[in-house]
């Protein structure tokens, strides 16, 4: 069973693949699935930082016990992309759709 911090991740990185462009091919080019996939991860990574930072400045403001479980659950939000970039986290095509599920 997927964590909710897996998911939110893949998530992330579903809203900005579709956000670039392509150029239909699988593995090949600059605009290529795999490239863009990659580019998707490292978008994900820097809203999910700036994210944090976000958080940690408000927890400043007003110490909430909510704000600090946000700050951690996106901490392990970014373990999870991570994870992903560095090819240590896979999930089965069945998670991964069952992620994509509305």
């Amino acid at each position: 069973m997927m964590t909710s911090h897996q998911k939110a991740a893949h998530e992330i990185i579903h809203d900005y693949y579709f956000m670039l462009p392509n150029n239909g091919s699988l593995n090949t080019g600059i605009n290529s699935c795999e490239s863009r996939y990659k580019e998707a991860v490292d978008c994900a990574l820097l809203s999910v930082k700036q994210l944090i930072l976000t958080l940690e400045f408000m927890l400043m403001e007003n110490n909430d016990s909510y704000i600090m479980d946000r700050i951690n659950f996106y901490d392990e939000v970014t373990s999870e992309l991570y994870g992903i970039k560095n090819g240590y986290s896979k999930l089965s095509w069945e998670e991964l759709i069952e992620i994509f599920k509305k």
